[in-house]
């Protein structure tokens, strides 16, 4: 069903740039850029309305209780692209009479999907010869949809969307013959429960770029003696998520359809394959179970989701050309030696969400060694990589451990990989970092335990990094005093040190000169650090700084010459903070600045003030405020909280 998406493009309270035309108490118009929109849904109609302007392009009448359509319904509307007549609520089946559509030579796409319960005429869709989507989902239809002819004049269908309905078998009659562009046939949620030999012939000789077969009752098995039903088919995707097939029926399948052209399998929610977690009632997939495929040239094979426990050596042998594996979200804790072999041409592993607990050197033994380019452990259990586990990986690019139970940075080189995510590990320390990612762009090592400032430094030797987040570990020391061993000026460009505890050691004045090098940072974070007083001199030299969030510190008042040098800052957040009082002579270094955050701040009443006023008034910069105006408040005068406008002017 179509309206989702249709409702949230065109519903006029959501519409931006759209100017309405006309509007009645059940329907309003729109003009959006060259397309005219009749748009009625939910509008209580009892019938299809009478004043459609003839010019309309979309019209969208889901949601209404109109319990029949004819070929006298509507009338005049040659340049009709998309109707929409989904979800009627009626108390008996929605109708649609013979030739109901006859009026829309231009008709594009046809909505009638969420009817639940509906009665086509077989002759409903004559005339709709450019028509090339059709929704029928959800609407109680049973096989005789397919069997009767009823799509003889949709010549030019591409898609046919038939999910959620009484569907028990699927033979298109031979009508579909000479539906030469259908692409995308959608049957998921029916009541199939066997497809076999010829029944698809009235689709052979075609590429179907997508089949959706999942959730229905499918059974397979070899006692039914069947031949392959998609025999001279070629399927962009078949998808057959959701089926409940063991280990067995799901090799007895692929042998069925052996030597049929797939370039994606996706097997999602797989329920009965693999055993789960500590259960031997199912069997995990082995070598035979995919054997059927090694003819079929899979680049894409989508397991996730599922109870596969062990990966069993040359699991993937019949995938040669797969170029995307995803076993996300499994019970994956055994990887045989040899579970990949085959798998020469891999681009990206998919692993996380399962229950690993440590890579060994042979843990990937067979995949593609100059082949792999992302790899996502991310969700595991992994408290150990085994020393040079991914050292054959010479061509990745993107690593993913997020989410795991590393203690230190794994001992091993990818010198090819630029995103690294090491986020919600239990890192206390960078040592290895260098040799580990050498060439890294982005760096993500959040939610640590790191507590040494030192580690900034350390992984500024990263040549080519660019984007680091240190966020949220328990950074609260620093052990180097200078930089004497900074050899080079870094090309960091963001830098997100949120979430500490930097305060007392920045105020002491150790590790003062930790930004030193870092003349290309453009954003930096050093939100919710219990910064109070800082050194003058802390932000000298970031004269590419761009964004500075200081917000949820604990100043009571900043430094006159804490933002010297910060010619090029645009963004200022110093909200939710202690301020009390704020001068002008702090903020007038910052020559370039756009918008300045004050979002609950509340200042302390005094006449100071007056020049921090002027300068709000002089510069006319945006301040952000939380919908509030600069206020002010003096406790001991009995003043309560007053915009600092009122109190400059009465009181200054």
């Amino acid at each position: 069903m179509l309206l989702p998406f249709i409702v949230l493009l065109f519903q006029p309270t959501l519409l931006s740039g759209l100017q309405p035309t006309s509007n009645t108490s059940n329907c309003s118009s729109f003009q959006d850029k060259s397309h005219f929109v009749f748009y009625c849904v939910a509008g209580g109609l009892f019938s299809i309305p009478s004043h459609i302007p003839p010019q309309t392009h979309a019209l969208l009448l889901s949601f209404n209780r109109i319990p029949s359509i004819s070929q006298d319904s509507f009338s005049g509307l040659l340049h009709l692209q998309t109707l929409l007549l989904g979800g009627q609520v009626t108390p008996a089946a929605f109708s649609v009479g013979k030739s109901a559509f006859r009026g829309f030579p231009n008709l594009i796409t046809l909505d009638l999907g969420g009817n639940r319960n509906i009665s086509l005429h077989p002759e409903a869709f004559e005339g709709l010869s450019r028509l090339e989507v059709l929704f029928l989902d959800n609407n109680g239809l049973d096989e005789s949809v397919l069997e009767s002819g009823m799509f003889k004049d949709l010549t030019s269908l591409k898609k046919l969307d038939l999910s959620s309905n009484k569907i028990h078998r699927v033979r298109p009659d031979p009508s579909f013959l000479k539906l030469t562009s259908i692409s995308v046939i959608l049957l998921k949620l029916n009541k199939i429960n066997l497809i076999c030999g010829d029944e698809l012939q009235s689709l052979q000789g075609r590429r179907l770029q997508l089949l959706d077969l999942s959730s229905n009752p499918l059974q397979v098995s070899s006692k039914l003696h069947c031949t392959n039903p998609f025999n001279n088919l070629t399927l962009g995707t078949l998808d057959i998520s959701s089926m409940g097939w063991d280990a067995k029926m799901v090799e007895h399948f692929f042998r069925t359809i052996s030597g049929t052209k797939v370039d994606y399998i996706k097997m999602r929610h797989a329920a009965a394959l693999g055993s789960g977690f500590g259960f031997n009632n199912l069997k995990d997939p082995n070598k035979g179970t995919f054997s059927g495929l090694n003819s079929s040239n899979v680049q894409i094979l989508d397991l996730s989701n599922g109870y596969i426990s062990h990966l069993a050596p040359q699991l993937f042998s019949a995938f040669p050309k797969l170029l995307s594996l995803d076993l996300s979200s499994n019970k994956i804790n055994r990887m045989s030696t040899g579970a990949f072999s085959g798998l020469g041409e891999l681009v990206s592993l998919n692993l996380s969400g399962n229950l690993l607990g440590e890579l060994m050197g042979n843990s990937f033994q067979g995949l593609g060694t100059i082949s792999l380019k992302a790899l996502d452990l991310s969700s595991n259990h992994i408290g150990d990589v085994q020393y040079g586990a991914l050292d054959t990986f010479t061509a990745l690019e993107s690593l993913n451990l997020r989410d795991n139970a590393l203690k230190k940075i794994p001992r091993t080189k990818l010198p090819g990989v630029t995103l690294v995510l090491l986020k919600q590990n239990r890192i206390s320390d960078t040592y290895d970092i260098i040799s580990f990612c050498p060439n890294a762009t982005i760096l993500d090592l959040s939610s640590n335990r790191l507590t040494d400032l030192r580690s900034l430094w350390h992984i500024q030797e990263l040549k080519a990094l660019k984007y680091l987040s240190l966020s949220s570990n328990s950074l609260s020391r620093c052990s180097l005093k200078h930089a004497s061993n900074m050899t080079r000026k870094s090309g960091l460009v963001q830098l997100d040190l949120s979430n500490n505890a930097l305060g007392p050691v920045l105020k002491s004045g150790e590790c003062e000169n930790i930004f030193m090098y870092l003349e290309n940072l453009k954003y930096l974070n050093l939100a919710r650090n219990q910064l109070s007083n800082i050194p003058e001199t802390i932000f000298r030299g970031l004269s590419s700084l761009h964004t500075l969030d200081l917000s949820e510190n604990v100043f009571k008042h900043i430094q006159s010459n804490l933002f010297t040098g910060l010619t090029a800052l645009k963004s200022l957040n110093l909200g939710k903070s202690n301020l009390v009082t704020l001068s002008s002579s702090v903020l007038e270094p910052l020559v370039s600045l756009e918008s300045i955050d004050l979002s609950e701040v509340t200042l302390t009443c005094d006449c100071s003030l007056v020049d921090f006023w002027n300068w709000l008034n002089d510069t006319n910069i945006p301040v952000n405020l939380g919908g509030q105006e600069v206020s002010c408040i003096k406790p001991t005068l009995g003043i309560p909280e007053i915009p600092l406008t009122t109190f400059v002017k009465n009181h200054c």
